[in-house]
């Protein structure tokens, strides 16, 4: 049996870097799960470069930009049955002067450029430091009891879209970047996502609103708490194909999606005729009076000659 690929993108500048020291751990659980590391250190993301590959991870991009053709790839890819795993920091696009979430979006996902914050017993002091403890139920929050994060933007999902990790709801406040300004501005207080899974055609996504539990960091990275089994179970869910049955599940919401767009656009270009219609009729009408008021005026004109 092949083994699974990873493709980790390094050619957009970005944080995860498994060359680099401090994603060693990281490194060493992708192949302690049995799967096969490559990097994309050079090119533009193509079809050339994602075949054969069963999981893309983007691991907070900064100071560069993906193509349209880039995103168009990813998106086919993903829905010809590959995992994607999505990581962003917080500030989100704004901070990191990036365009993730061009991305992100194709999958009804938006990191907000924001930063969360709460006080705990955990963060000493610190308080963009999150302790998870409530989780819903699903097959990758299975058996956890306790995580750590920190630095996390949060995430706006559409309807297709299912929360993985959320803060509690109490203490828990937002801190909104001001570029003007250069200052973090304190605004509502409410329980945040941060991190959300989806399923797209044959393949997966999941977005994460942190990269810090990618870390050898002892306080909030890969080793604190059940930090390390979430990451396991993150890979684990990703690089397993959607099911059939789902498949064609996603594939008639599509079709009733592209019906209802295809009825907004006829009702769009009915109005469109019916209103060149009236208009044509109101040219009618102005040319047909300009011409009865000219001949009454020239024969009014010859009639006082």
């Amino acid at each position: 049996m092949l083994k699974k690929t990873v493709l980790i993108d390094l050619a957009h500048n970005e944080m995860l870097n498994i060359d680099e020291e401090e994603f060693k751990e990281f490194l060493d659980l992708l192949k302690r799960l049995d799967l096969k590391v490559k990097k994309n250190e050079s090119g533009q993301i193509s079809k050339e470069i994602l075949e054969n590959i069963d999981l893309l991870i983007i691991g907070n991009p900064i100071d560069d930009f993906f193509s349209s053709l880039e995103i168009k790839c990813i998106v086919d890819h993903v829905r010809s049955g590959s995992g994607l795993l999505l990581l962003s920091e917080y500030g989100s696009d704004s901070l990191q002067k990036t365009n993730l979430n061009d991305i992100a979006g194709k999958f009804g996902i938006l990191f907000e450029k924001n930063l969360i914050k709460e006080m705990n017993d955990n963060n000493q002091n610190c308080s963009s430091i999150l302790h998870i403890q409530d989780f819903l139920k699903n097959q990758i929050t299975k058996n956890l009891r306790e995580m750590i994060m920190g630095g996390t933007c949060s995430l706006l999902l559409n309807k297709e879209v299912k929360t993985l990790l959320k803060t509690g709801e109490n203490s828990v406040w937002v801190e909104v970047y001001n570029n003007t300004s250069e200052k973090w501005t304190k605004e509502n207080e409410r329980q945040q996502i941060i991190a959300a899974y989806t399923e797209f055609g044959q393949g997966k996504v999941i977005a994460i609103g942190d990269i810090d539990i990618f870390t050898s960091n002892s306080r909030i990275g890969l080793n604190s708490y059940d930090n390390r089994k979430f990451i396991q179970n993150v890979i684990n869910w990703l690089i397993i194909p959607v099911k059939e049955s789902k498949v064609m599940l996603f594939i008639l919401n599509q079709l009733g999606d592209l019906q209802y767009q295809i009825r907004e656009s006829n009702k769009i270009l009915n109005n469109i005729i019916e209103t060149m219609t009236i208009l044509e009729k109101r040219i009618s009408y102005i040319e047909n009076n300009s011409k009865g008021y000219l001949q009454k005026s020239d024969s009014e004109e010859g009639f006082k000659i």
